[in-house]
């Protein structure tokens, strides 16, 4: 009698906890907002984030209000290579527990130096200058990426450089050879 109680315990013990599949990991995820990725992983994903969407908003002004070819170029450019890295650095993200919160998107303002809402005040120097700072910034950090331990992030960021350094070329950056 004993034993068959014994077994109806185990029985019903097992069936409880096995039913339970979130992880002590999970939770202290869930509770405490912490990540997957590492610090500079983490610092990647939030400035290429914030930095991609700003210069997508950017290329769509400038697509609007230019009159320059160059300028055309290099927003289009902008939108094509950012419509497929910001989904996979968002895939990226959601791996690694780096929430939406966390990486966050500030409120995209037209600089005062590239101008306003009518053609004629948009400054194409100012607006290909910008764009080759904050390139220059994505590319650094992307490249920064490659002696990093996590594979996935090696790889994204791999793939994304090699998406998005034509940009800062477009644009009229300088590129240095790197000799190893």
């Amino acid at each position: 009698m004993k034993i068959n109680k014994l077994f109806i315990v185990a029985a019903c013990a097992g069936t409880l906890f096995a039913s339970c599949g979130q992880t002590a990991a999970d939770r202290q995820r869930q509770y405490s907002n912490a990540s997957l990725a590492d610090g500079d992983a983490f610092a990647m994903i939030k400035f290429v984030g914030e930095n991609g969407n700003y210069l997508v908003n950017l290329a769509d002004v400038a697509a609007k209000q230019s009159t320059s070819a160059e300028v055309k170029n290099v927003a289009a450019k902008i939108k094509e290579a950012y419509a497929t890295v910001l989904p996979e650095l968002d895939n990226l993200a959601k791996e690694l527990h780096v929430g939406d919160a966390q990486r966050g998107v500030p409120a995209f303002q037209v600089p005062a130096s590239i101008g306003s809402d009518s053609a004629a005040a948009f400054n194409d120097k100012a607006f290909l200058a910008l764009v080759v700072e904050k390139q220059g910034e994505i590319n650094t950090r992307l490249s920064h990426e490659e002696h990093n331990t996590n594979k996935d992030v090696i790889h994204l960021s791999e793939e994304s450089l090699k998406k998005v350094e034509e940009i800062y070329k477009l644009a009229g950056g300088k590129v240095e050879e790197h000799h190893h």
